[in-house]
């Protein structure tokens, strides 16, 4: 699905009726870049600055800063002030003693773009990969996949081959960033029907079975899938300037 970004209005308001999801390219200026550096605290600073590569640094710099602005435009408070905790598994939270709309946020980014989904009380799950030509993208589906998905992927072309390969593994990934775990969690234990609508036919937690599965295009050749707990939902779609 092909989407029609827009700027957020200024004052910006969801509910557990809403999903949002945001855009932005990591690829920026150095002022903005500069700029972006001073919203991190002193332990993401540290984090940023143990990235080997300049790329990778200042990706990362751009995708955690514009977190927080994201997510101060929610809570009305200034972005230097949002912190996180952490699970066992790394996934971020916001403090309860901010957190007083109960947002729930997962973030996902590939190359030059980072995309947020953003919703309140449900949880949710986002994952973006570029899709680039996998020369072995049949022994990576033969290990990660079920028996199932991988049968029905090896009657397809090699084009189709490696577009439904990122289909499983951003639905996989996204439903297991939902639910805390991410890929250990184990993306074999996770099933994807193979025709569409695509939806989630098997999945790890037998309490947690009624997800929704979701895909869009956020730019051409890249894939993203967002996973989220089954309530009647509008999604809006916002592009961080």
């Amino acid at each position: 699905m092909n989407i029609n970004w827009k700027y957020p209005p200024q004052n910006l308001k969801i509910n557990s009726q809403n999903i949002h999801v945001w855009k932005t390219y990591l690829e920026q200026s150095d002022i903005k870049i500069k700029d972006s550096f001073k919203i991190l605290n002193e332990e993401e600073k540290n984090k940023a600055q143990r990235f080997s590569f300049e790329k990778h640094q200042q990706r990362f710099i751009i995708a955690r800063s514009s977190l927080k602005r994201i997510l101060s435009m929610y809570l009305s408070i200034s972005p230097q002030t949002i912190n996180f905790q952490y699970n066992n598994y790394g996934k971020p939270q916001l403090l309860e003693n901010i957190n007083k709309i109960n947002l729930q946020f997962n973030i996902s980014h590939s190359e030059n773009i980072a995309i947020y989904g953003i919703t309140c009380q449900n949880l949710i799950g986002v994952d973006i990969e570029y899709m680039r030509p996998m020369s072995e993208v049949e022994n990576l589906a033969k290990r990660f996949f079920t028996q199932k998905e991988f049968a029905a992927m090896s009657k397809l072309s090699s084009a189709e081959k490696n577009r439904e390969f990122f289909k499983l593994w951003t639905g996989k990934e996204a439903y297991l960033k939902a639910i805390g775990k991410g890929i250990s969690g184990g993306l074999d234990k996770v099933e994807i029907s193979s025709h569409e609508p695509r939806k989630f036919i098997r999945l790890p937690e037998s309490n947690q079975t009624n997800y929704n599965l979701f895909y869009l295009t956020p730019e051409h050749n890249y894939l993203a899938a967002i996973a989220i707990e089954n309530k009647q939902q509008t999604y809006h779609y916002w592009q961080l300037n």
